[in-house]
């Protein structure tokens, strides 16, 4: 239910490498001058950067391009990747074996089968769910992880509305399957 020791590695390697660029395009916050430093940066500062990155996705492609950092081939793969990211408001609404399944909202519901980084979703959030979160989604390696930030809403959802997103689970799960990879075609399967 999440990435291995070094899968974790690559991934941290490659997102700071990639926001240290915007950092530095924006000079959001001072004192971080290489992909070293957010392992000390309070999650808002982090978190200011990324919503930066979100706003301007096409940073992701010229960091592939101007390549700061001389990451190989395969790396920069990784990260042009992530212009097919998912922004929004989930539900973390199921603990599986291989993977937590986020529920979108919208209409036509879809359900992601994401996998945590560090420690499971379960071991972050709890047992009690579902929880409503607002999250990126990024594609990593044929999977799909979060960005690292989670940002939960304080809210407690009635037995009404749980049982209407078991409805729009079920919907999600048999109009498009769980989505284990993006980009995402909507093409009905």
């Amino acid at each position: 239910m999440k990435l291995s020791k070094e899968e974790v590695e690559l991934f941290y390697k490659l997102y700071h490498s990639l926001l240290l660029y915007v950092n530095e395009k924006f000079d959001i916050v001072k004192g971080i001058n290489s992909p070293r430093d957010f392992k000390r940066c309070p999650i808002e500062e982090i978190n200011n950067i990324r919503d930066r990155l979100y706003e301007h996705p096409a940073l992701i492609n010229s960091f592939v391009i101007e390549n700061p950092l001389n990451l190989s081939s395969d790396e920069l793969k990784i990260i042009s990747n992530w212009k097919n990211f998912v922004k929004g408001s989930f539900l973390i609404f199921r603990y599986l074996k291989d993977y937590t399944i986020f529920l979108s909202p919208d209409e036509p519901p879809k359900a992601y089968g994401v996998l945590a980084l560090t420690s499971t979703f379960k071991e972050m959030l709890g047992p009690y769910l579902p929880i409503m979160v607002e999250a990126v989604l990024l594609p990593f390696n044929d999977k799909i992880v979060y960005d690292s930030i989670l940002i939960p809403y304080p809210v407690t959802f009635g037995s009404g509305i749980r049982r209407s997103f078991n409805e729009a689970y079920q919907k999600a799960k048999s109009r498009f399957g769980i989505i284990t990879s993006l980009p995402f075609s909507s093409e009905k399967r």
